[in-house]
């Protein structure tokens, strides 16, 4: 196998030429847009909790002021107290934090300019892209 003049004698890229590729891939923010995605960060972790210390204190709330939460069967002998805990609330957490991080993501990615996925991976000045003739 035929290394090319930026990879070294294991087959790895030579660090000067992975710092040129780190240093034009590097984007530079501006004070302002870092404050604005750190205030649309911020309004969103704050939604996010809230909704989600909302629906943990609604079980014990639940649990105190509804006596059927506790003591009617739904399916096969489970209470809807064990439902929520066991099989509703889990799910609720799950679908949360993918909510979160897909909002998150999108939101850093469309206030910093960044594209969200351009399908080709770091290439060192000069070479083709892969696939490229």
């Amino acid at each position: 196998m035929a290394t090319s003049s930026s990879q070294g004698p294991e087959g790895r890229r030579d660090r000067d030429a992975l710092a040129a590729v780190l240093w034009n891939y590097a984007e530079f923010d501006t004070p302002e847009e870092v404050d604005a995605v750190f205030r649309a960060q911020r309004r969103l972790s704050v939604g996010h909790g809230l909704l989600f210390f909302v629906v943990t204190a609604l079980l014990p709330v639940l649990h105190v002021a509804w006596p059927a939460w506790t003591t009617t069967a739904l399916w096969g002998g489970l209470t809807p107290a064990f439902v929520a805990a066991t099989v509703l609330y889990p799910l609720f957490c799950i679908v949360l934090a993918a909510s979160y991080t897909m909002r998150a993501n999108r939101l850093d990615e469309d206030l910093l300019g960044r594209a969200r996925t351009s399908g080709r991976a770091w290439e060192l000045p000069g070479e083709p892209a892969p696939g490229d003739p």
